[in-house]
């Protein structure tokens, strides 16, 4: 087969793909779901936002675990689950998001700006994913981290500890007296 010929129908199957995953949603996934493992149907029901699923790391489409590895409980974000992958990525330029940070969560999650006076630093900045994974975790709520490692992440452990109030914390978790997005005082005490 000559190179011009190769060419016309790569480009005929980028574009037959396009249109059915971009024009005609139902058939495309169905398309895809035919030569893909992983994709789900059109007709997919899906399950609450945040729920705990088990499945093998590999059948999940993450970075999280390598292929093979046994089965994980895993938090999964809604849109994410659903593979509704244009309601925070823009579809026409890869890895733009189709709002910054924290408008794009809070296009459905409650603004924290309109609940407490005072806002913890990377809600305050905008910075969401500081904390939570946007798309899946192994940790409740999304956490990339928990405990007093969530906090130490970015506060320096030596610092916090050096305050008398904190000095017998011991296993103690932060957020057992601090709301971690926000309060009335500037300490954002419960």
């Amino acid at each position: 087969m000559n190179r011009g010929v190769r060419i016309w129908l790569l480009f005929m199957l980028l574009a037959a793909g396009f249109l059915l995953t971009h024009c005609a949603p139902r058939a495309g996934k169905s398309l895809l779901t035919f030569f893909f493992d992983g994709v789900p149907g059109a007709d997919s029901s899906g399950m609450a936002s945040g729920v705990i699923v088990t499945e093998p790391v590999d059948s999940l489409p993450t970075s999280i675990g390598a292929p093979g590895h046994a089965r994980t409980a895993m938090v999964v974000h809604y849109p994410y689950q659903e593979r509704e992958c244009r309601a925070c990525h823009n579809q026409n330029s890869l890895g733009e998001m189709v709002e910054p940070e924290p408008g794009l969560c809070y296009m459905c999650h409650e603004d924290l700006a309109t609940v407490y006076k005072t806002l913890h630093g990377p809600v305050a900045s905008g910075y969401c994913t500081s904390c939570h994974d946007p798309h899946m975790a192994q940790k409740e709520h999304l956490l990339r981290y928990t405990g007093q490692e969530l906090c130490f992440y970015c506060h320096r452990s030596s610092s916090v500890l050096q305050n008398e109030m904190h000095q017998d914390l011991d296993d103690m978790t932060c957020t057992d007296c601090h709301n971690p997005h926000g309060g009335d005082d500037r300490y954002i005490l419960y």
